[in-house]
């Protein structure tokens, strides 16, 4: 009965997005790349305030291994390497604009729900 639950839970849709996606840093990095287009890894890692840059590697290769996120490497000194959303990312776009627009609606709650965690 259990594995049969685990099944239904990894068939279902909306919990496969959720593991794609999870994580504080995702949507960040889709939206900088929404935003601006191709990037460099450096460009991107001033984009996305906070994020180190061994955090960024991290998600950038699990967005790659789940197709949202294209890497193109060049052989140069330094290498330069630039990421770029594929098609399967660029159609989070809807996604992404539906949680900003979200966010600007809901803005005074988020504000005073950050001001009592830090009253906390």
């Amino acid at each position: 009965m259990k594995n049969k639950k685990i099944e239904i839970i990894r068939d279902c849709p909306f919990r496969q997005t959720l593991d794609v996606l999870e994580g504080k840093w995702k949507f960040a990095i889709i939206h900088s790349l929404l935003a601006h287009g191709t990037m460099r890894f450096k460009v991107l890692e001033r984009d996305v305030a906070g994020i180190t840059p061994r955090m960024l590697i991290k998600e950038l290769k699990d967005l790659e291994s789940h197709g949202i996120v294209s890497r193109k490497a060049y052989a140069t000194v330094p290498p330069t390497v630039e990421y770029t959303l594929t098609e399967c990312g660029l159609s989070l776009e809807p996604v992404v604009q539906a949680i900003q627009e979200w966010g600007v609606r809901n803005r005074d709650i988020l504000n005073q729900a950050r001001v009592a965690e830090t009253v906390e």
